[in-house]
């Protein structure tokens, strides 16, 4: 896969990339599990099958499932299956993830962790404020 190949991948793409890898394969699927709406998925299965990462296919049967708590029939929605090139990519990502972190030194190491760590307590003091609000809403 190319460096420009590469790059294109959106996060939304990737994210649609790695349930597909871990099985979730069709367009329903990966909305449930995610806070992607339906449109985005079925928008990263046109983009990801045009690069040539998975293909797509269009079942023409009814599917029962339970949707929200409710036992729900509708048209079986697109399926996806990663290509060799989708498997390659998500591979390439995860060493070029990895790689991120071993090519710091110690000292940068404990700089990003301090950072997270603050990010951690701003977003958990955050949410104590959210819910707080929350609360008094619901009084």
């Amino acid at each position: 896969m190319t460096e420009e190949e590469f790059e294109q991948i959106r996060d939304k793409d990737h994210v649609v990339l790695k349930h597909l890898e871990e099985g979730l394969d069709d367009v329903q699927k990966i909305t449930e599990e995610t806070t992607l709406e339906n449109h985005h998925v079925s928008y990263c299965f046109e983009k990801l099958e045009e690069q040539g990462l998975i293909t797509v296919e269009k079942p023409d049967r009814m599917v029962e499932r339970i949707v929200d708590g409710q036992k729900r029939v509708f048209q079986h929605p697109k399926e996806g299956e990663l290509t060799e090139k989708g498997r390659e990519y998500l591979e390439e990502s995860e060493r070029e993830n990895s790689d991120e972190y071993e090519n710091l030194t110690q000292g940068e190491l404990s700089e990003r962790i301090h950072n997270l760590e603050n990010q951690v307590s701003e977003l958990e003091k955050a949410f104590e404020v959210f819910k707080s609000q929350v609360s008094q809403k619901l009084e």
